[in-house]
């Protein structure tokens, strides 16, 4: 690359086991699906200089190495009280590593971790991509120490980010009314292409519905727990994938024996029980856009969701789904003995706007969509040094 070449850093909790021949474990909790076909899109380009960084426990001393014509540093961290110190050793790791870089524009995704705020504050031109609305989710009660803090982190990232994208117009609405901010710029993450190859049988003999995510009260599991428990739906079986948080453990003890918790699976199991199940069930309380949701689409299966989030885009009730709220439980098991139990109901729903989504939710129109935006910026710093 030519010194002339702009330098990107992007801050994320990068899945550094998908990378070709890398040597790291898979992440032990929820990581951002949609950013490993992100860095995909972006290794043919050779207009920008792309260094991502990454904190990782365990590691002695930090490392560089190359991969999809990328630099990726990862970075050591402590497994435990770092939100106590408030990030103090990751936030010195992280300047410290962009100063080596010298990168033209800092691209934080995420308020879950430190990346928001380190790109945020980090003295240069920067852009924060939202995943989770932490300040939203935190009016739903039981947040932690920890998840108060990320919160109110977030809220002050909010209105110091230069550039701020978000994946649903429900996100984009609320931090618009929350700071103020007409600015807020919407860029959809894409699917991973796995999703996009996987085929769902011609006929379902199965009757089982699939919810995908960590089970917690924010997802809803008390809901969807309670839902299969109802005498009309008993002979239907509810398989939930995800970790399980102590909350949801809660509810798995004292669950029906028509709910199956299979756990933590890899991708490739997961495509496979979406494939072969009638719908996906995501009674959530709040969401800025699960991306299980748009999976599901692509893959043309049909969602029953409540309507508490940015998935609501993809999802025309009665079409490809049902939207029912938490308080209509009769209308959430109509919808389900519907899609049961009437022939064909499945496929036929899930096929309502699958060649539009497919087209829609493309990784490769996320990757463009950044792309413009790191040249945006990289414009706008150039006329800036250009005015007299």
């Amino acid at each position: 690359m030519g010194s002339a070449t702009k330098k990107i850093a992007l801050l994320a909790d990068f899945p550094l086991h998908v990378l070709p021949g890398a040597a790291f474990p898979a992440p032990a909790g929820h990581y951002a699906t949609w950013l490993p076909q992100l860095a995909a899109g972006y290794a043919g380009q050779a207009e920008f200089e792309f260094h991502w960084l990454v904190l990782m426990a365990g590691v002695r001393d930090a490392k560089t190495f190359q991969a999809w014509n990328q630099h990726f540093h990862v970075l050591p961290t402590a497994a435990h009280g770092r939100a106590a110190t408030l990030f103090w050793s990751d936030r010195r790791r992280i300047r410290r590593e962009l100063q080596k870089i010298g990168p033209d524009l800092v691209h934080g995704w995420g308020s879950e971790n430190i990346w928001g705020w380190a790109a945020a504050f980090s003295g240069y031109p920067n852009i924060f991509s939202l995943q989770g609305l932490l300040s939203e989710y935190q009016k739903l009660g039981g947040a932690g120490y920890r998840d108060r803090l990320m919160a109110l982190m977030e809220s002050l990232v909010l209105r110091k980010a230069q550039m701020i994208t978000t994946e649903s117009p429900w996100a984009k609405s609320l931090i618009e009314l929350r700071t103020g901010r007409k600015d807020i710029r919407l860029v959809e993450y894409g699917v991973s292409p796995a999703f996009f190859e996987a085929t769902i049988p011609a006929s379902l003999p199965q009757a089982y519905a699939v919810m995908v995510g960590t089970a917690d009260f924010r997802k809803g599991i008390d809901f969807a727990v309670q839902l299969f428990r109802r005498p009309a739906l008993r002979r239907f079986t509810l398989k939930v994938v995800g970790g399980v948080t102590p909350y949801g453990q809660r509810w798995k003890l004292n669950s029906p024996d028509n709910v199956q918790w299979l756990g933590r699976k890899p991708q490739e199991e997961i495509i496979d029980l979406m494939a072969s199940a009638r719908c996906l069930v995501l009674p959530t309380r709040a969401d800025v856009c699960a991306n299980v949701v748009k999976e599901a689409r692509v893959m043309g299966l049909p969602v029953v969701a409540s309507p508490h989030g940015g998935h609501t885009q993809y999802i025309q009730n009665g079409k490809n789904g049902f939207l029912c709220t938490l308080d209509e439980v009769e209308a959430w098991e109509k919808a389900l003995l519907k899609i049961f139990q009437e022939d064909g109901a499945s496929l036929t729903m899930g096929s309502f706007l699958k060649k539009e989504h497919r087209v829609l939710l493309r990784p490769e129109r996320t990757a463009q969509a950044f792309l413009g935006l790191y040249r945006e910026m990289v414009a706008q710093l150039k006329d800036r040094k250009a005015r007299p």
